[in-house]
């Protein structure tokens, strides 16, 4: 009984990959490569979305647990641009 079970369960994995055979024959090799794109696009909005909220998430808590704001890669947050102050016009007296 074993041994026919093994037949018809080899019989039906050959007959499964016949027809995903015939089906990556008959397929649109360019509908598939648009699919497979459409896939990757809709990976990497979802994988961005998740960086993004993660982010935020994280510098939400790192303020409220702290008090302050998160440090940045860089070391130091950002400073607003010194503009240089000018001298008084010296008054020559002679």
């Amino acid at each position: 009984m074993a041994d026919r079970k093994q037949a018809r369960e080899a019989l039906a994995e050959d007959l499964r990959a016949l027809a995903d055979d015939l089906k990556a024959l008959v397929e649109d090799p360019k509908k598939r490569a648009r699919k497979e794109q459409q896939w990757r696009l809709l990976y990497g909005v979802i994988a961005l979305g998740a960086t993004v909220a993660s982010r935020r998430f994280a510098t939400r808590t790192w303020e409220i647990l702290t008090g302050e704001r998160p440090p940045t890669k860089g070391g130091q947050p950002p400073r607003a641009p010194q503009t240089p102050q000018r001298e008084p016009a010296a008054t020559s007296s002679s």
